[in-house]
């Protein structure tokens, strides 16, 4: 089976349930914790390793954070990456916790790159 095959299987079998409530903006949202959660025994199950890092990178005046993520079955690789930037502002935060915050976005971007 290609690694193109296995992804299909997991994305097929993965739920990841919307279970956390935003009080102040009123939905319900998935954390990136979550999704992790539930993707590692599928994983597992199709003998894959996913590596998902972030680094901090500025594009023109603004920070960015860059996320790349890596699909393996130890044969075959699939990467992509996916950038997430902080607010201008929030209220209460420094300028490197806005950046930190805005961290566990971009790896949940990956699917769409």
């Amino acid at each position: 089976m290609t690694l193109l095959q296995k992804l299909a299987k997991v994305q097929l079998e993965l739920k990841a349930p919307k279970s956390n409530f935003n009080k102040f903006g009123g939905f319900y949202y998935r954390s990136l914790e979550d999704i992790l959660e539930a993707v590692k025994p599928l994983l597992d199950k199709h003998g894959l390793t996913l590596t998902i890092s972030d680094e901090p990178v500025m594009i023109g005046d603004r920070f960015y954070i860059k996320a790349p993520a890596r699909l393996s079955d130890g044969k075959e690789n699939i990467e992509v990456t996916a950038y997430a930037r902080e607010a201008d502002g929030k209220k209460g935060m420094d300028e490197e916790q806005v950046t930190g915050a805005s961290s566990p976005y971009a790896p949940q971007d990956c699917s769409n790159g």
